[in-house]
């Protein structure tokens, strides 16, 4: 996933959500809004120093 643009995470997740809800018209702004909220989210967790502390710890 690393070779992805946040931008393309973004996109395949939103139409994920779009398909999962039953691909409704004209929520496009929300499902992309989720959908970065959610990537964000992934990046935050996988950036936290608490997570590369307990890495670099072999705990």
């Amino acid at each position: 996933m690393a070779d992805q643009s946040r931008e393309e995470r973004i996109r395949l997740r939103a139409y994920e959500l779009w398909e999962k809800e039953g691909k409704p018209e004209g929520a496009d702004l929300r499902f992309w809004e989720q959908a970065m909220t959610e990537i964000d989210e992934e990046d935050q967790r996988k950036d936290s120093p608490d997570k590369r502390r307990r890495a670099g710890s072999g705990a």
